[in-house]
């Protein structure tokens, strides 16, 4: 099966329908940008290539020009009432239809949910799409350092492949190292189910109410 990704992103529900990835818009810059001002985002080695920005316009700023011209995906929780809430975005920064390649990244999610298995939910909704799509591999490049994103990818079903090593140059001359890790379109049908029935019993109580 070709890889075949549309122009225009569908919006997708997640499988216990708490949540919703639909595409980024113009919109997403603001709440992204206050995102980006927790502290707990930039620990884990988020953008070091580049200065932290300071202030609300430099952090719009900021979210405009990363998120500019990729297929994004903005995460909203549903909420009563018809209401939502915007907890960060995941999406494509790359992809290959001759190889049926597509590395995804650009996510960022709200820290009020870390440890509540959101990552682990909207991404069997973006694999559960990328491989009905076409996608034969899926890859992502992690900061060395974020051992948040690794431990979680690993339980996942993705296979760390090794290291690139002093990959980027942090904006203090520092140099980055990246773990390349991938996720086969052979291996998805045995890995889902395992990734559906960790969520269960997983989320608080208070992230489980719509």
């Amino acid at each position: 099966m070709a890889l075949l990704l549309p122009d225009t992103l569908p919006t997708l529900q997640t499988v216990t329908g708490r949540f919703v990835l639909a595409p980024f818009t113009a919109l997403d810059v603001e709440p992204l940008a206050r995102l980006l001002a927790r502290d707990e985002i930039w620990s884990q080695g988020f953008s070091d290539s580049e200065a932290r920005p300071a202030g609300e316009a430099e952090l719009m700023a900021f979210a405009d020009r990363r998120f500019a011209g990729l297929q994004v995906f903005s995460v909203y929780q549903q909420l009563p009432l018809g209401q939502s809430r915007f907890v960060g975005t995941t999406g494509i920064t790359e992809h290959d239809e001759w190889t049926e390649r597509v590395k995804i990244g650009r996510t960022v999610l709200d820290p009020d949910f870390w440890g509540a298995k959101v990552n682990h939910e909207v991404k069997i909704t973006l694999l559960d799409w990328l491989f009905s799509c076409g996608a034969g591999r899926v890859e992502c490049d992690v900061d060395a350092r974020n051992q948040r994103s690794l431990s979680s990818l690993a339980r996942f079903g993705f296979t760390a492949e090794g290291t690139r090593r002093r990959s980027s140059r942090n904006v203090d001359g520092v140099w980055r190292d990246f773990v390349i890790l991938s996720l086969l379109t052979e291996e998805w049908p045995e890995l889902r189910p395992r990734a559906l029935a960790s969520l269960t019993g997983q989320m608080p109580a208070g992230l489980l109410a719509v």
